[in-house]
């Protein structure tokens, strides 16, 4: 109906469904095509609430084919108060200390990366070592390579800082004077992450001054001279004078005087 009245009005024919006062065909059409909209617009709602309950109920049927996220349980503390290394970072055991920048571990010879202490044979050698020592034994080691510098040297020591109980092992022999800055970007070793700070601390402290060296002992003095009694002329005037009894190998006075009767005394009184 609404597409002929339409399309009638649309020619100008003077007819349209037996009205012929085309104002009211004009007034039907215009109705027509109202109830045509309203209609289809009732009927598409209808057909899409009916869809959405349809894709609800499957979504409330179908199992989910994601699984819900695993909640991991969280830990009130660390079961250890050691923090976990990175994977750059390694737990060693102390073995020994070769001198006051290398020492050797359980996982190999490690060589500290940025500083030098004295070599043996030099002033401060074994008091380097003493203090590195003394340093690294107060807590578990963590070896930590650096990115960009070599993993070992020519002589296959590990190249690495050393940290014990979150403490750096060469900011302590450098702040001690036993250590200086050194193997770093300056001399051709390449730059490590630290350097700037421990060539800041190197110009702050210098090395322990070499005591000086003791001086020889002393010779002892020359025995001294026995202390001898008065030497008279003979036996009767040392005696007369309260001196006397003098014995061989005792008393140097005993050759001072005849032992004449051979006993090995003189001067008796």
């Amino acid at each position: 109906m609404l597409t002929t009245g339409i399309v009638g009005l649309a020619r100008n024919r003077p007819t349209w469904l037996r009205f012929r006062n085309r104002k009211v065909a004009t007034w039907v059409t215009v109705a027509s095509a109202v109830g045509f909209f309203v209609t289809g617009g009732m009927a598409n709602a209808v057909i899409s609430g009916a869809g959405d309950r349809n894709s609800v109920a499957v979504a409330e049927e179908a199992p989910s084919s994601t699984p819900a996220p695993f909640a991991a349980p969280i830990e009130s503390e660390s079961k250890t108060s050691t923090p976990t290394p990175t994977h750059t970072d390694q737990a060693a055991d102390l073995l020994a200390i070769v001198d006051g920048d290398t020492i050797s571990t359980s996982v190999g010879d490690v060589r500290l990366i940025g500083i030098d202490a004295p070599e043996e044979g030099t002033w401060g050698y074994a008091e380097a070592g003493s203090e590195l020592d003394s340093f690294l034994r107060a807590g578990s080691l963590t070896l930590v390579a650096v990115e960009g510098r070599d993993d070992a040297d020519q002589y296959g020591r590990l190249l690495r800082y050393v940290i014990v109980n979150g403490r750096d092992a060469r900011t302590h022999m450098i702040n001690t004077g036993w250590a200086i800055a050194k193997y770093d970007g300056r001399d051709g070793y390449g730059f490590h992450p630290r350097e700037k700070d421990y060539v800041a601390a190197d110009a702050a402290h210098q090395m322990p001054a070499e005591p000086a060296p003791e001086p020889p002992p002393a010779p002892e003095p020359p025995p001294a001279a026995p202390v001898t009694d008065a030497r008279f002329g003979t036996c009767g005037e040392a005696n007369d004078n309260g001196y006397g009894d003098y014995q061989q190998g005792v008393d140097p006075e005993y050759h001072w005087y005849q032992d004449r009767d051979g006993d090995g005394w003189v001067c008796e009184r």
